[in-house]
């Protein structure tokens, strides 16, 4: 798998952790989109679906993955009996997903941040698109809580402004930006690459599929990715009616279970 590039070693090693694509080329002028397990598991799930439903209508590629001495000790399992890596790159069309399946330590976020900027400031990528959850409470109306961004002076002037799918809302102001997403914020811009980080509203505590399809699914209108979420969209409605059901039915028997109000111990 491994093939060297003219000006460019696409086996990157340092210190422990190792980069590893199939061409270095394909890299180039291509869009970086990864995403960690934060709030809601948003940013890995957005990450999940696009690929995962790529790869399965064959419009994606494994193209490289990495490895490092910190890296989670898992594999995921994967339908066919083969597993899948805690971090694999896929291409589609002009984007590249970075897939994290496990949550690395901030340790190795850290330098995940450090030496994927190294790499794509020589591959010369287009930029960087990160993705995240953001909690509910931060939007004054929780009924008009929409997907937000933060971005660099980079992205902001020459992607923003140029993308007419772009169309969303700032960050509310003050809100922390914490973790890998941060760390990718900061590397990228300390290295002049644009990039960008989307979040979806979410509630703390829960696994939010529906807004994570909701930020999937505005990714490819963006990029204009020719990938269907219609399964993974099926697979949530009928997760969500299941457990609708399981708690109307829940409710029922704890109401049989109560014993009934004795109402001549009412009145006197």
């Amino acid at each position: 798998m491994l093939e060297k590039s003219n000006s460019l070693n696409s086996d990157r090693k340092t210190d422990g952790l190792k980069i590893v694509v199939d061409d270095i080329n394909r890299l180039k002028n291509k869009v970086l989109i990864t995403g960690f397990h934060g709030l809601g598991s948003i940013g890995h799930l957005t990450v999940r679906y696009i690929a995962e439903s790529a790869l399965k209508q064959g419009l994606g590629k494994k193209i490289g993955y990495i490895v490092s001495r910190i890296m989670p000790p898992f594999v995921e399992v994967l339908n066919d009996g083969s597993f899948g890596s805690p971090y694999e790159l896929i291409e589609i069309n002009d984007a590249i997903l970075l897939l994290i399946r496990f949550q690395p330590t901030l340790e190795e976020q850290a330098l995940l941040a450090d030496e994927i900027t190294k790499l794509a400031k020589k591959a010369n990528l287009r930029y960087i698109l990160l993705m995240g959850g953001i909690d509910i409470t931060a939007f004054p109306d929780l009924d008009d809580a929409r997907l937000v961004y933060v971005a660099n002076d980079a992205f902001r002037s020459n992607i923003v402004a140029n993308n007419k799918k772009w169309n969303l809302a700032a960050a509310p102001k003050g809100i922390f930006v914490t973790g890998g997403v941060a760390l990718f914020l900061t590397y990228a811009t300390h290295r002049d690459i644009p990039a960008a980080a989307i979040f979806a509203p979410t509630e703390k505590g829960v696994i939010n599929r529906e807004q994570a399809l909701r930020l999937a699914k505005k990714v490819i209108e963006i990029l204009d990715l020719p990938v269907s979420l219609e399964e993974i969209e099926k697979e949530i409605a009928a997760t969500t009616d299941m457990l609708r059901k399981m708690q109307e039915k829940l409710m029922k028997e704890t109401q049989k279970e109560q014993p009934s109000e004795d109402l001549s111990e009412l009145f006197t």
